[in-house]
């Protein structure tokens, strides 16, 4: 089937064959089809192609406007009417701002067409009306609108081959009339399943029992809640479903409930007491109706300060207990407005309580904290007498600090969480390499050590030794880091002579590379300092370690001790492949690595081990770096006098 709009405008007569999308027609060069008048709006029609629902073809609807639905400057003529929306019939003529002619042609055979593409015999027009399809019309193209009806409109404002979303109709006989290309992309299955589909079971009995234009409801498919809206087109008997995929927000919608109960149960026990004096309360107040006596009695007998406002905020009286943790002179408020006892904002938003409390006559609830201080205050505020209001002030300090230890909690689960992901991750990626060597080692040494010689399996041996201690040190840094985190890694300092301490701490590290230099600078004596002997061999070993890891091409590797006002400074300086400037800013924290280190194998768990130490001593860690140039680290840890 082939679509043909023959055209003739002010660069003369052209043949354009539709393609199977909508499109776009007007005189701006951006549109699917230009037409050349300076009469023609920029947009000036829209070209929406639409499924037939008798076969397997389509047709076309020509809506006057844009996209937008906003109509053209001079409008069209079909066959000599004006039309807003017309479905295009075979030999339809089109007059676009009466200086434009169209007609539009749909025929089967090719060979009718072959010379009419040249645009240049008049005849052509009488030639192809003779052409006309023969093909059934379903209700829907018979009932061609001569004005904005409603089913135009609608049809106007969905534009479904445009839009992301799934949009299926269905007749209300069952018949399954119209799938976009978002429907056909995700649910394949629809156009066999029809109505046995999860999507369409149901549909309409629904509708015909509600009987109303548009409902909703959530279907399951998989693991994947879709909610669909059924809009019911009474002008063609058809039901419309949109279809939107809430997975993702149900799921964020059952966490954000469990979350919230978690919390309510949290604040239950801790606003019971509070509740139950609300309750109290509110019976005294009607008790202060019956007596004033009793009223009186009551009033004293509450613990929390409370004053007499009128509209206007000026204090008409007071009451104060003996105990309070106000920070303002209650006894400066009597007579005086709000904005000359406290802060200009504390004071705007009592106003703004008092105000909606007389409006509303219903008690308002504020939270108030004055500047300068960490005491937190709910404000009651109920209407008292005409034009005045009564607030009580109760110190709710201890429930907000509450409110944000539980806060504080819920982060710290958050942290660990992502610890505990970041730990699998590395794991998963440190332990494959030595558990291969020992693996590959073991079975070489099973299938072939009849075969070799002692020294060869020693050497496949070694290998896995190595690797053993490899993993054995892994998971040392792992149970570290996690003692560190938990507040078990305890502080204990002894005497220490750190000059012999860091020779012996070298002499180990040196014997595990013979492309690097190790070199000491002290100026300390050999006298026993008051450190803690696992944290200092923490400390130097992962420093030194890594200057020898991030120094592949080997070299010199400096560490200088000095001592100065009751501090020592250990200083490691290497010549390796440096720190990004965008990595030093996480460097001490666990399983974070340089975004440079390449193949060089690491936890990420050294430098956090290390700023324990140092935090554990009191002191402090720097680090300088420079990519391509070095890393220099700097401990300072201050020495215990007594």
């Amino acid at each position: 089937m082939k679509h043909l709009l023959l055209i003739a405008d002010d660069e003369g007569r052209r043949t354009i064959e539709l393609q199977t999308s909508s499109s776009s027609i007007g005189r701006d060069a951006r549109n699917s089809i230009v037409l050349n008048s300076p009469e023609i709006s920029r947009q000036h029609a829209v070209l929406l192609r639409l499924p037939s629902s008798v076969d397997d073809e389509h047709r076309f609807r020509i809506i006057d406007g844009n996209f937008q639905g906003k109509p053209s400057t001079n409008g069209l003529l079909i066959n000599g009417v004006p039309k807003f929306s017309h479905d295009l019939c075979h030999g339809d003529a089109i007059v676009f701002a009466a200086s434009v002619d169209a007609h539009y042609f749909a025929v089967e055979d090719s060979s009718d067409t072959a010379w009419l593409f040249s645009g240049e015999d008049a005849a052509a027009l009488d030639y192809m009306k003779t052409c006309a399809v023969q093909r059934p019309l379903a209700m829907e193209e018979r009932a061609v609108d001569d004005g904005m009806n409603e089913a135009s409109l609608e049809r106007l404002a969905s534009f479904p081959e445009l839009f992301p979303h799934p949009i299926i109709e269905i007749s209300l006989a069952g018949e399954l009339t119209y799938l976009n290309p978002a429907a056909l992309k995700q649910f394949p299955a629809l156009q066999t399943s029809k109505l046995a589909h999860p999507l369409l079971e149901g549909v309409i009995e629904l509708v015909k029992a509600d009987q109303q234009r548009q409902s909703t409801r959530q279907v399951k498919i998989g693991d994947r809640t879709f909610e669909e809206a059924l809009n019911y087109i009474a002008q063609s008997d058809l039901v419309r479903i949109y279809l939107l995929d809430i997975t993702s927000r149900r799921q964020a919608e059952e966490v954000m409930k469990a979350l919230h109960r978690k919390l309510e149960i949290e604040f239950e026990n801790r606003t019971r007491q509070f509740n139950d004096a609300t309750n109290r309360l509110k019976r005294e107040e009607k008790a202060l109706l019956a007596s004033h006596a009793t009223n009186r009695a009551l009033l004293n007998a509450l613990p929390d300060p409370m004053f007499r406002i009128d509209a206007n905020g000026q204090f008409v009286n007071i009451k104060i207990p003996k105990q309070h943790t106000l920070p303002f002179d209650p006894e400066l408020c009597l007579n005086k407005m709000l904005a000359d006892i406290w802060p200009l904002n504390v004071a705007q938003l009592m106003q703004n309580g008092i105000q909606q409390a007389l409006v509303s006559t219903e008690i308002q609830v504020l939270d108030l904290q004055f500047p300068d201080t960490n005491v937190h205050f709910e404000a009651r505020i109920a209407v008292s007498a005409q034009d005045e209001v009564m607030v009580i002030f109760r110190d709710i300090t201890e429930r907000k600090q509450s409110e944000a230890d539980i806060r504080g909690a819920l982060e710290r689960q958050r942290e660990l969480n992502e610890m505990k992901t970041q730990f699998v991750s590395m794991t998963s990626h440190e332990f494959r390499t030595p558990l291969t060597t020992i693996l590959s080692s073991a079975e070489l040494l099973e299938h072939y050590s009849e075969q070799w010689e002692k020294e060869k399996q020693l050497q496949y041996l070694q290998k896995i030794k190595v690797a053993t201690k490899h993993m054995i040190e892994l998971l040392n840094d792992v149970l570290l880091i996690n003692k560190t985190e938990a507040g078990r890694l305890e502080f204990n300092p002894q005497p220490l002579v750190l000059n012999d301490f860091c020779k012996e701490v070298i002499e180990a590290i040196q014997v595990t590379t013979d492309t690097h230099t190790i070199q000491m600078h002290s100026q300390l004596c050999n006298a026993p300092m008051q450190l803690d002997r696992k944290l200092m061999r923490h400390i130097l070993t992962n420093l030194l370690t890594n200057a020898v890891n991030y120094s592949p091409h080997g070299g010199e590797i400096l560490l200088t001790v000095t001592h100065q006002n009751q501090e020592i400074t250990l200083v490691v300086e290497d010549y390796g492949i440096g720190i990004p400037e965008e990595s030093q800013a996480t460097l001490f924290d666990s399983f974070v690595r340089g975004s440079n280190v390449g193949r060089i194998s690491g936890t990420g768990l050294g430098l956090a081990i290390v700023k324990k130490s140092v935090d554990l001593h009191r002191g402090r860690i720097d680090c300088r770096s420079k990519v391509g140039e070095g890393t220099t680290f700097v401990v300072d840890l201050p020495l215990i006098t007594s």
